[in-house]
């Protein structure tokens, strides 16, 4: 029997179901109940003994469903205790190598800025000799025996703001009628430069900063006096110019071949991302249901969709997927742990079982990524990882343990869709692509914590399209903005993230 005393604090909330009949208090059996229960014979002393051991199976399995962390399961990893998270590597042995850069190791370092780039040489000559102290020429009449050191110092100088006044003259033509000259349409619709504009749409979407924040940051940094209101309405503005990018890209959605899909909790609504091989594309919905898919990707997507095995996606495509198989792994680790603490021998060996043939295919997967076996090969060899994966599922479907049960029957049913990546170009075995793409959101929501409108939630799904597949290009996300909202003031066309 384990310590129920030592766990009081983390299975109080189960007592009510585990024992509803001691009002969620812990029992702990004294030694004078137990003697009168040995002398009360077999029979009651076996029943008791029993349920005490249904009930210690079922308090280790809350125990490891408590401990669970985003190791084995779904949960996020800012969800893990840090004072009682399990390291993978606590059971290896200490690496005997030092710390920092090992043997044969190419360091980093900062390059030096082309001289022609350089804004200011100083050149630097010792003053005395070291060894006689004699004072030393510089310039042309110093004798230089080699090439100098160079240094280069980066500096940000003082930022003053440019402001630049139109004055519009009202001027009588010698007819008698009166002219009032009209600003250029590119001024005429903000008081404040396109280049402030994008830094400020920046500063949102990318640094995450708070309005105030961005407030501040013109002050202080920029000498530029803006008050709160005037950051919202730039940042709606930016909305409104972004909105040609938006419908392009999720235009282009439904002709990808391949595209990573997920969803994460904002406010009391849902973000979504949509990554193609070229561009990322967000939605800010109120369902996490397929409504959503139907309305960003139509009623029929016929390319492959690489996602977790969350409900919504298996209702709305019909189509091949590639199911996550990082998701599939922290599956089986959880349920291994959850196996050792119910001592259960079928939860145990499906999971190790499963989890040395993942390995086996992830090994051979970037043995090709490598570029060191060819498509045909990757096919051949895992061939009989694949069998090997179907025959063990098929021999655990009826499992006495439940998540082996379960979990061996969907993956049965979803078999076709845990390959695709061995038979298809583009297509990752895991939804990484996805999952980095949004994870500047979701740090960005922990401080901003979603939208209350919905131009808000508008708002925040057109800049992450636009910040976030510059930087899927590898593109300066303040230069595509800065041109943006130049096109949108001068009614131009806006640029194209395609």
């Amino acid at each position: 029997m384990i310590k129920l005393t030592n766990l009081t604090g983390l299975l109080k909330r189960f007592m009510g179901i585990l024992y509803p009949n001691i009002s969620g208090r812990c029992y702990a059996m004294g030694r004078n109940e137990a003697e009168k229960l040995y002398d009360s014979g077999k029979e009651p002393t076996v029943e008791k003994l029993l349920q005490q051991d249904a009930e210690n199976k079922q308090l280790k399995e809350k125990i490891a469903q408590l401990q669970r962390n985003s190791q084995e399961s779904s949960k996020p990893p800012s969800s893990d205790n840090p004072k009682g998270r399990n390291r993978e590597d606590e059971n290896h042995s200490k690496s005997k190598r030092k710390p920092g850069g090992q043997p044969g190791h190419k360091g980093t370092y900062r390059q030096l800025i082309p001289l022609d780039e350089v804004d200011e040489v100083i050149p630097v000559y010792p003053k005395t000799c070291g060894c006689c102290n004699k004072n030393l020429p510089k310039g042309k009449k110093a004798n230089v025996v080699k090439e100098p050191y160079r240094w280069q110092v980066t500096e940000i100088p003082p930022i003053k703001p440019e402001v630049t006044e139109y004055q519009c003259f009202t001027v009588k033509c010698d007819c008698g009628h009166i002219n009032k000259a009209q600003l250029p349409e590119e001024v005429a619709k903000s008081n404040f430069g396109p280049r402030l504009t994008a830094i400020i749409a920046y500063l949102a979407a990318v640094c995450h900063l708070s309005r105030r924040g961005t407030e501040g940051f013109c002050q202080t940094l920029l000498g530029i006096d803006i008050c709160l209101g005037s950051v919202q309405k730039l940042l709606e503005e930016m909305s409104e110019a972004m909105e040609p990018v938006d419908k392009e890209l999720q235009g282009a959605l439904p002709s990808e071949a391949v595209i990573n899909a997920d969803e994460t909790g904002w406010r009391d609504r849902w973000l979504w991302i949509f990554a193609a091989s070229t561009f990322i594309y967000f939605r800010v919905s109120v369902t996490r249901g397929s409504h959503t898919l139907i309305d960003v990707l139509g009623n029929i997507y016929r390319g492959i969709l690489c996602v977790d095995r969350w409900g919504a996606y298996t209702k709305y495509h019909k189509g091949l997927m590639q199911l996550c198989w990082a998701h599939l792994k922290r599956d089986f680790k959880g349920i291994a742990k959850i196996g050792e603490a119910k001592l259960s021998s079928d939860a145990i060996t499906f999971a190790k079982k499963m989890e040395k043939l993942r390995k086996k295919l992830m090994d051979l997967w970037y043995i090709f990524k490598e570029g060191n076996m060819s498509r045909q090969e990757l096919i051949q060899k895992t061939e009989p990882v694949r069998s090997a994966m179907e025959r063990h599922l098929k021999a655990c479907k009826d499992s006495e343990e439940r998540r082996v049960r379960t979990l061996s029957r969907k993956l049965l049913k979803q078999l076709d869709n845990l390959f695709p990546f061995i038979f298809h170009e583009g297509v990752e075995p895991t939804n990484n692509l996805a999952e980095r793409g949004i994870r500047p959101a979701v740090q960005w929501r922990k401080i901003c914590f979603g939208n209350r409108s919905d131009n808000g939630a508008v708002l925040t799904s057109r800049l992450l399209t636009a910040t976030r597949t510059c930087w899927l290009q590898r593109r300066n996300p303040l230069e595509f903005l800065v041109d943006a909202i130049t096109a949108f003031r001068s009614s131009i066309q806006t640029p194209s993230l395609l």
